[in-house]
């Protein structure tokens, strides 16, 4: 699951969940950046990647995490999810 963010016109804000057993945990971020509103390409200007440390160029305890991500990761999640009689499989 993404969640993404225009924070303004050249940037923006993407985290990248993943669910595992019954708990989201924060895969990666990315703070993208254009040049101008002309260009449409975004550039990585910070990375945190969960499983390649590597392409990584901030750490864990650097991300923006606020409570308000969580709970929006957590309202998306429970989009997903439907609700049926047995009947309706």
């Amino acid at each position: 699951m993404r969640i993404e963010r225009v924070k303004d016109e050249l940037t923006k804000e993407a985290w990248d969940f993943t669910l595992i057993r019954e708990t989201l945990f924060l895969n990666g971020y990315q703070l993208l950046k254009r040049e101008s509103t002309r260009k449409r390409k975004y550039i990585v200007v910070k990375k945190y990647d969960r499983l390649q440390k590597r392409n990584s160029n901030i750490e864990e305890s650097e991300v923006p995490f606020t409570n308000e991500i969580k709970k929006e990761a957590l309202e998306r999640y429970f989009e997903t999810i439907d609700v049926r009689r047995w009947s309706e499989r």
